[in-house]
């Protein structure tokens, strides 16, 4: 698996450039770890590195896809992720205030971090097997879309009891 040095870039031949010069990375690796967290599978994209009188400014898409959990029958699922890419790198450094991305002294940009950032930031809080995933059944743990079981959907909670009486009436 190739580490995130990938998303390192040497831009030092475009801080050279006149302001509006601009120049196209493609990417395109069947496996990568953009970060300690982040392991994508057919990683894939492009971003076009515009200088700017401030530095430079990265605009683009990155996709790939990650192994998840379906949330309601726990299979493995890959899910896809993007990550837009709309980011001023600051060149020269000291011109930037904390916090802002920088173009290193050496001529280098990582993307790595907003990568990183875009791809959890667009994942979606339970992944899906597919839409109509059945889940597993709560009392004996079968997964509803591989087979059946005997089990009835109905649980009472002997709390609600007297309150079923009422409905019954």
């Amino acid at each position: 698996m190739r580490t995130n040095n990938f998303l390192r870039l040497n831009v030092g031949f475009l801080l050279k450039e006149g302001v509006g010069y601009s120049r196209e990375f493609q990417f395109g690796e069947p496996h990568a770890q953009v970060a300690d967290d982040l392991d994508v599978t057919n990683l894939r994209g492009r971003v076009r590195l515009t200088r700017t009188p401030q530095g430079l400014y990265a605009n683009g898409q990155i996709a790939g896809d990650v192994r998840a959990e379906c949330g309601r029958c726990l299979e493995e699922v890959s899910q896809p992720l993007t990550a837009r890419i709309a980011e001023l790198f600051i060149y020269p450094p000291e011109h930037a205030a904390r916090g802002e991305a920088v173009v290193g002294e050496e001529g280098f940009i990582n993307l790595a971090p907003i990568v990183r950032e875009d791809m959890l930031l667009s994942a979606p809080m339970q992944a899906l097997c597919r839409d109509d995933c059945k889940g597993l059944c709560p009392q004996c743990g079968a997964n509803r879309n591989t087979e059946t079981c005997a089990c009835t959907d109905e649980t009472s909670d002997p709390r609600l009891a007297a309150l079923k009486s009422l409905l019954e009436k």
